[in-house]
């Protein structure tokens, strides 16, 4: 009986930690996708340069500065 009351609260405790961990990795893993789809949007035209300049929340104001940040994301694999 007294390991079953010991192992009650450790378990809790596990399961909220795991799920802590999986909130975090999920945030960091839209907010990539978030600005790889803007800029997938803008290399296909769906988009205009200062849409998504503003959609990226840069400080950048020419389309040469844009497609520089945008190069990382054109060959970057989905990662879900």
């Amino acid at each position: 009986m007294k390991l079953l009351i010991f192992f009650i609260p450790l378990m809790s405790l596990m399961w909220s930690c795991a799920n802590t961990s999986n909130k975090l990795d999920t945030l960091e893993i839209s907010d990539t996708q978030r600005q790889r789809d803007s800029c997938l949007d803008w290399y296909g035209y769906r988009i205009d340069t200062k849409k998504a300049i503003n959609d990226l929340n840069l400080k950048i104001e020419t389309e040469s500065e844009l497609m520089a940040y945008c190069d990382f994301f054109k060959n970057v694999a989905d990662t879900k």
